[in-house]
């Protein structure tokens, strides 16, 4: 975020998400096939059957050629983005596929990843047995040498699914967002700004939530929280009232943006988030997220590690860790990038803030509340209550709907997603001890013989 006037997020959707999750590209357009000085190297012939990425090598040029062994059927991936180990930053790299023996042109990328989105990444399902010859080049088809360089890897990626899930987060100052270009480039997820204190309304919010949801994207609004000018409860009900319509079990949740203190304690912090949080989840049943830094997430108590954290830690990796969580022992979702870029996005100057899920498909639907590893049809939201939640001992399962000729499934998940129990129902009330579960998110997924419903609950 690091923008004032900026931002918190939630977002929203009501079915579950694909997982469209790589950038990769096989175009039939765009080869490059006359470069300068063009010449090979490494002079390596390159083979594998790792579904590892592999670094090719770290010092390449725009006018270097590789050559491949590859076998037919299988599916080799080339890149330059840094989320699989590569460099981009030095130049902005195109990547363009040809067979060895004959010249034809196979696949071309450019631009789908990467620092600063200006990265190739080439996926593509060998036609061939034999050498494939894999061409450098810079934009537009041009040559370089020397200082600085790129790094190039590669891997056999038969049966290979990524597990990042990458996102942005967006505010009137980033301009008019084609969002179909977002989820194209791609992203799984945006957060949008909503509010700010209680006087200000981002005014491109309903827009970008309007069209972001037309686009298929998973996006939400977020606040601006002034902890040191107003109440938590005051900010709170400003934000509901804005977004409230937007905040619904399989979204992902809301997001109170805490990045200004004033001359507060920690302990001030620690109650005035927990209050906002508070409020929001007894007003939606939904869980929020806390978006905050590192030297802000130390100076908090453990009144606020209910609610994941997203951790500002840009000029990062978006696979490496963050370096400081604070009192949190883990993380959901990290901002590795404020300087980064995204097809469809204008931008701050130019400048997108970058985003990352810590975990998979199935982790990120359980985050959202939705129906864990298969699509199941959700049933409305009042066809069962849980209670207490929070919960320190036990909780209640009433299903107000239930009648003993129907054949009912409860699940509890973790927040990675990973099944801790399953039982049948066959009382209209199920009371499951909760006891020795670590403190945290679990999901609750009650399934009929005509859908699923699914709630979450907060282990104190």
């Amino acid at each position: 975020m690091k923008k004032q006037l900026l931002f918190i997020s939630m977002l929203v959707v009501s079915v579950l998400f694909s997982e469209r999750m790589n950038a990769q590209q096989c175009l039939n357009t765009g080869y490059c096939t006359t470069v300068a000085s063009e010449h090979q190297y490494p002079t390596t012939t390159f083979s594998t059957t790792s579904s590892n990425w592999q670094t090719v090598n770290s010092t390449m040029n725009a006018d270097n050629y590789t050559l491949f062994s590859v076998t037919s059927g299988n599916t080799y991936e080339w890149s330059y983005c840094e989320a699989y180990g590569g460099v981009s930053t030095g130049w902005d790299a195109q990547l363009t596929l040809s067979d060895n023996t004959s010249g034809t042109n196979l696949c071309f990328s450019d631009n789908v990843c990467g620092t600063s989105g200006n990265a190739p990444y080439i996926s593509w399902v060998a036609t061939l047995t034999g050498t494939v010859k894999l061409l450098t080049t810079q934009a537009n088809c041009m040559n370089n040498s020397g200082s600085p360089y790129n790094t190039l890897v590669w891997r056999m990626a038969n049966g290979v699914v990524s597990t990042q899930i990458l996102g942005v987060d967006i505010y009137h100052g980033d301009g008019t967002i084609t969002w179909t270009q977002v989820v194209a480039a791609p992203k799984q997820f945006a957060w949008a700004k909503a509010t700010e204190g209680i006087n200000y309304v981002d005014p491109t919010y309903v827009t970008n939530m309007t069209n972001g949801l037309a686009a298929g994207i998973a996006i939400a609004g977020y606040h601006f929280a002034h902890p040191e000018l107003n109440a938590a409860s005051a900010e709170a009900s400003y934000f509901l009232n804005v977004a409230q319509s937007y905040i619904k079990t399989c979204a992902l949740p809301p997001v109170l943006d805490f990045e200004t203190t004033g001359s507060l304690t920690g302990a001030q912090l620690t109650t005035w988030a927990a209050a906002w949080c508070n409020a929001v989840q007894t007003a939606t049943g939904i869980v929020p997220i806390i978006y905050t830094s590192g030297s802000i997430a130390s100076s908090l108590g453990s009144a606020v590690t209910p609610f994941p954290l997203w951790i500002a830690n840009p000029a990062t990796s978006s696979t490496s860790p963050p370096t400081n969580i604070g009192i949190w022992s883990t993380w959901a979702f990290k901002q590795y990038s404020w300087t980064g870029t995204c097809p469809g996005i204008p931008g701050s100057s130019g400048a997108v803030d970058l985003d990352v899920f810590n975990g998979d498909m199935t982790a990120f639907n359980t985050l959202m509340g939705c129906a864990t590893g298969i699509a199941d049809k959700n049933l409305s939201n009042n066809n069962f209550i849980l209670y207490p939640n929070p919960a320190n001992d036990n909780i209640t399962i009433e299903n107000l709907s239930l009648n003993n000729t129907q054949d009912e499934l409860i699940s509890v998940y973790n927040i990675q997603g990973q099944m801790i129990l399953q039982q049948p129902m066959h009382e209209q009330k199920t009371e499951i001890n909760v006891s020795n579960y670590a403190s945290g998110i679990y999901i609750v997924k009650v399934k009929t013989e005509v859908g699923v419903e699914v709630k979450k609950f907060v282990k104190q």
